[in-house]
């Protein structure tokens, strides 16, 4: 049943309102209907297994709800309908021509160059160097240890400088001497035979020399003394 409203006529006494016993009869009938009404049941709860609460707790007819509060660079900003929560820091990420910087939801790629591959696997980043440099890119190349050239050539090369303190080639060296065979004049200088030498020995001293063998040096550095062997 609704709450009855007593008639109370539009001035006093004039007799259009509820006479006094009707009147009693709805105060009883209206508190009758009220306390056969349910008492308030309002309540509240937080739903999802995980997360923060926002309701924090009901006193009788009041529902309390926790506040949001921003933490380290978190904007909150509301409106009738709802509250925006923005995040304010900015990254910025320097390259070597160029920067970017990620505000919020943004998006940075990371991309290979020439022999560069990236990927992602499981949240781990990966960069790999499949770069096979030439030495025709090196304008200057230096070797940090001995060269293995495993069998191979090594052609169309231009002048070959080799210290004399330290630089040497070991094993047979081949091709043109200024452009001439040096085997052709190898022949000239070996296997040579000049017979024996027979000298008059007329006193003990030309038999001394003739007996001892003298070191005239080489062709290069010759002894500088001066034998006369006499004539032949």
């Amino acid at each position: 049943m609704a709450v009855q409203l007593i008639n109370i006529g539009q001035i006093a006494n004039d007799g259009t309102g509820d006479d006094l016993r009707e009147a009693f009869i709805k105060i009883n009938q209206n508190f009758e209907e009220i306390d056969l009404r349910d008492d308030e049941q309002t309540t509240a709860s937080n739903l999802g297994a995980t997360g923060e609460s926002i309701f924090s707790n009901k006193v009788n007819y009041d529902l309390q709800f926790k506040k949001i509060a921003g933490g380290d660079n978190i904007i909150l900003a509301s409106d009738d309908n709802k509250i925006t929560i923005t995040a304010s820091q900015t990254l910025t990420v320097n390259a070597d021509t160029g920067t970017t910087d990620i505000v919020g939801s943004s998006d940075i790629t990371i991309s290979g160059g020439d022999g560069i591959t990236t990927s992602i696997t499981d949240g781990a980043l990966t960069i790999t160097n499949d770069y096979v440099a030439e030495l025709v890119e090196d304008t200057s190349p230096t070797l940090g240890g001995s060269l293995d050239a495993q069998g191979f050539n090594i052609t169309n090369v231009g002048t070959i400088n080799a210290s004399s303190v330290v630089g040497n080639f070991t094993g047979n060296l081949q091709g043109l001497v200024y452009g001439k065979d040096i085997r052709n004049l190898i022949y000239n200088f070996e296997n040579f035979d000049f017979g024996n030498v027979a000298a008059t020995v007329n006193n003990i001293f030309d038999w001394i020399v003739l007996s001892i063998d003298v070191d005239l040096g080489t062709i290069t550095q010759p002894d500088p003394r001066t034998i006369d062997f006499g004539s032949l």
